[in-house]
């Protein structure tokens, strides 16, 4: 990476973390969040996620933050990743969940993105509920168990459709096109 892309995606996160309101050296509500927990939510409004919410959940990540940049926790593998952090409730209980969008070609393959999915078990933990690689999501109207279905689209023209197991984890199901239609071969 060079100096000048160095400089740039420092110069997004501080973009970010102004934008949002909220820096970990001055804002409160981020006194105690970290380096990457800062980084990783800093577009994420404050009343989205509790503190510790946003830690519990960068330590489940496979990200780390290094001279200011997100990058991959996994060694030979640490170039700059741009993560994108939503939240959303898929099951309808009030609590949403949280999608970490972010990769290289080094962790993800020749898509350069991973999708990963957090949620709060019954006992008030954060757990992993979907780990795949993928460029975007889409949140489907369908439910299965009481979840949302999802769409994960990739570098083909055809999106894997995932839905909740018994697990409590996304399982895929099937491919379609992006009208609904069967994709070749299923």
């Amino acid at each position: 990476m060079s100096q000048r892309s160095i400089r740039a995606h420092r110069l997004a996160i501080a973009l970010a973390l102004a934008y949002s309101g909220a820096s970990p050296a001055t804002d409160p509500s981020h006194g105690e969040l970290g380096p990457l927990a800062a980084a990783l939510f800093a577009t994420v409004p404050p009343a989205a996620l509790s503190q510790a919410d946003r830690r519990e959940i960068a330590a489940l990540t496979p990200l780390a933050l290094r001279d200011g940049i997100v990058v991959s926790s996994l060694l030979g593998c640490e170039t700059a990743m741009h993560p994108e952090v939503t939240v959303e409730d898929l099951n309808g209980d009030g609590v949403s969940e949280v999608f970490v969008v972010a990769g290289n070609s080094c962790t993800s393959g020749m898509t350069g993105s991973s999708i990963w999915l957090f949620a709060k078990r019954l006992d008030g933990r954060w757990s992993q509920r979907l780990d795949v690689t993928g460029v975007a999501y889409r949140v489907l109207p369908t439910t299965t168990q009481g979840w949302r279905d999802l769409a994960i689209g990739g570098r083909g023209s055809c999106h894997g459709v995932w839905r909740f197991a018994a697990d409590n984890k996304y399982r895929y199901v099937r491919s379609v096109k992006p009208d609904g239609t069967a994709c070749p071969g299923q």
